[in-house]
């Protein structure tokens, strides 16, 4: 389950009584292009008011079995499979793909044509084939009585049947998908691809010209693109349902719609919550991403090839770091946290006046205290312990991944751990047994500043610090661990794997050890949050959400899950200052942004782009904003107009739009793209691409 949240904005997505009940609680008028709509939950009646536009089924099938989800968001763009997404969705497959001899994140890749096309390795995609209510059969599977905890295991047992029966029955891959923080249960059905290939993306100064310091600003000069292709039984897909491309673009006024997999909003969280984030939890992380940025920026320093080792990790590092500075802001902001406040209070004080109401969701803002002041009193195991196995990632998290995998897959699947069910073994399989490359000095840099980090924050004499360094400093236990581990050789991942994992038990590779030695502890701790934080949080917020609904309707949309949303706006620019920002740049823009820093560093020109500027024609249009409402996740969704054609490709928001993630405000907040002109201008222009652009452009007729 992808257990989000909801908005309690409460923008009269109901009826007109709501509407205006709703906006004198808040404090402010209703917001016209909020929302990340549900595919099954579409507010026609607000387009038609505010639009005079309703689109029909058919419209909205075809946008979402266009819509790929690959972690972020995508399209296909062609009906052989082809695919647009950003550059920095690429990012991560290009930087695999290279090699010492062959940056292709420096220098950019273009295949020129089908086969020699790049395949990559663990990389899958999906598409949303249909979405169910499940509710009933989720809140079925719990038991009278059932404490928070109890709940929340009960509902997870159900998912994972109904999960489960949906790969045997259909051949799909089900996911449920929990809305309104946990009033409403989806199951959504995917059809996935498992053999993607690198098609075209472009060098990294074209894609991030302006680096870290344009970063989450506009107005904004990035050709943040990148091609890919899906490919079945070794050729290239055919798809039925694609995007169609406007060449000619769209115009300031024109109403868009963004349909993408924002990650993750938190307009439900009750204020003690967001007083949590701001005052401990975004603190910790900020803290530990500034350590990482500097720990990466000397190890970059050391030389070319560290520096090219390096790049990705520290673009993603220092993107999260900006964005979560951005999030901080807006909740040290006293107007942002008043509305809070004052939504909060008039939902409070509704449930209260009905007796009804108060006896079934009242208690639920006092259970969330409960649940904070419960992680409030362990903050540092939740710091330091659950974050040792870095998210999954690095050699560290394939070995906790690989020795869970030996012990998960022998129970029976409602029993096993969230990511180890039937349903998502063959992702989890693929992604451990990839080929990627692998470097050990980074690692070990990295984890010797995790152990260190570690220490600091648990002391040198808890028991868990004990354990995981088993008598060494942190430097020289990475070091010897690094030099000895061989989980860096795909081949023997695989064979770990083998026969249900029995070999792990017995494994004496240092990394595996390691692993079993700590995986005790980081489950107790998982186990302890989920049990005390989650599962009462979940529970408090179903009842909110469910008060909500009680009081002002039904028919408003849910809290970023990571999954397929509708969202929809006008192009427009905004007021700043004294003065306004353009809803498009040009190429005219880029080039004197360029020469305005002397041409140099982040803001200098890419050499294919200098070398073709006679070709370009310079007033094309480069990037665009509307007012859609986006969040993390959306990186790489299509923009499309009224007729569902392609216009433009969402990248960024710009750093006004960061405390949207609590509360939507769409003065100067902006959704960025590329426009698509850009795109085929790029293509045909600058990297002799013009068979792709073609492509993209002869599906369309």
């Amino acid at each position: 389950m992808r257990a989000m949240e909801i908005n309690w904005r409460l923008l009269g997505r109901a009826t007109l009584p709501a509407l205006a009940v709703a906006a004198l609680l808040a404090g402010a008028p209703a917001k016209a292009d909020e929302g990340m709509w549900t595919y099954d939950h579409v507010p026609m009646k607000q387009l038609k008011a505010e639009y005079g536009f309703v689109p029909t089924q058919a419209w909205l099938d075809h946008l979402r079995l266009s819509s790929v989800d690959i972690y972020a968001s995508a399209s296909f763009v062609s009906k052989d499979g082809l695919i647009l997404t950003n550059h920095h969705v690429a990012l991560g497959a290009a930087q695999r793909l290279s090699t010492p001899e062959h940056n292709y994140v420096r220098d950019g890749f273009v295949a020129g044509s089908m086969d020699k096309e790049l395949p990559i390795p663990g990389m899958t995609i999906q598409v949303l084939d249909s979405i169910e209510d499940v509710t009933g059969q989720v809140e079925g599977g719990v038991k009278p009585g059932a404490s928070p905890a109890e709940a929340r295991k009960q509902k997870e047992e159900r998912t994972t049947s109904i999960e489960s029966e949906c790969l045997k029955k259909t051949g799909l891959k089900g996911q449920v998908v929990t809305l309104y923080g946990g009033a409403k249960y989806a199951l959504y059905r995917y059809k996935e691809y498992s053999d993607i290939r690198l098609v075209f993306i472009p060098e990294l100064q074209a894609a991030f010209f302006g680096g870290d310091d344009d970063n989450f600003t506009y107005p904004r000069y990035d050709l943040d693109m990148a091609m890919l292709r899906a490919y079945e039984n070794g050729k290239p897909a055919h798809v039925e349902n694609y995007l169609k491309v406007n060449p000619e673009g769209a115009k300031e006024g024109d109403l868009v719609f963004v349909s993408g997999h924002p990650g993750r909003t938190d307009r439900l969280q009750t204020l003690a919550m967001l007083e949590y984030d701001r005052d401990v939890s975004m603190v910790f992380r900020l803290e530990r991403m500034k350590e990482m940025r500097s720990l990466l920026k000397a190890y970059s320093a050391k030389g070319p090839e560290e520096a090219r080792r390096a790049r990705t990790i520290l673009y993603f590092l220092e993107n999260s770091l900006k964005s979560t500075e951005g999030e901080l802001r807006g909740l040290k902001d006293p107007e942002l946290m008043a509305k809070k406040r004052s939504q909060e209070e008039a939902l409070r004080a509704a449930v209260d006046k009905d007796p009804g109401l108060a006896k079934e969701y009242g208690g639920a803002w006092k259970d969330v205290e409960t649940a904070i002041s419960w992680a409030r009193g362990h903050e540092k195991d939740l710091h330091y312990k659950m974050d040792v196995g870095m998210g999954g990632r690095g050699l560290l998290g394939g070995a906790l991944q690989i020795v869970r995998y030996s012990e998960e897959i022998s129970k029976p699947d409602q029993e096993r751990l969230e990511g180890f069910h039937d349903a998502e073994l063959p992702d989890l399989i693929r992604r451990i047994e990839a080929p990627s490359p692998v470097y050990k000095d980074l690692e070990e840099v990295m984890m010797a500043n995790g152990f260190e980090d570690m220490v600091k924050g648990l002391g040198p004499d808890d028991p868990f610090v004990k354990t995981v360094l088993d008598g060494q400093q942190p430097d020289a236990l990475a070091k010897s661990i690094l030099t000895g581990t061989r989980l860096d050789d795909p081949a023997y991942r695989k064979k770990l794997l083998e026969n249900k994992g029995k070999a792990v038990a017995k494994c004496d590779d240092p990394m595996i050890a390691l692993a079993r030695r700590i995986d005790p502890v980081l489950r107790e701790t998982r186990k302890a949050y989920r049990d005390h934080v989650e599962a009462v949080e979940e529970a408090a917020l179903t009842k909110v959400a469910k008060a909500g609904f009680a009081v002002y309707g039904t028919d408003t949309y849910p809290d970023a899950t990571g999954t397929l949303r509708l969202a929809f706006g006008k192009v427009a620019g905004y007021p700043q200052g004294t003065t306004l920002v353009p809803p498009f740049t040009t190429f005219y823009g880029l080039f004197d942004r360029a020469y305005g820093f002397g041409n140099r560093g982040d803001f200098s020109i890419p050499p294919r782009t200098a070398a073709r500027q006679a070709d370009i024609d310079l007033k094309t249009p480069l990037n665009f904003v509307c007012t859609a409402d986006i969040t993390g996740g959306n990186s790489g969704s299509p923009v499309v107009d009224r007729e569902g054609r392609l216009v433009g490709l969402v990248f960024d928001g710009n750093a006004q739009s960061h405390p949207n993630t609590f509360v939507y405000d769409e003065y100067q907040a902006r959704c960025v793209a590329v426009d698509v002109r850009a795109i085929l201008e790029a293509l045909r222009k600058i990297y002799g691409a013009g068979n792709l652009a073609d492509e993209m452009v002869d599906s369309a007729h």
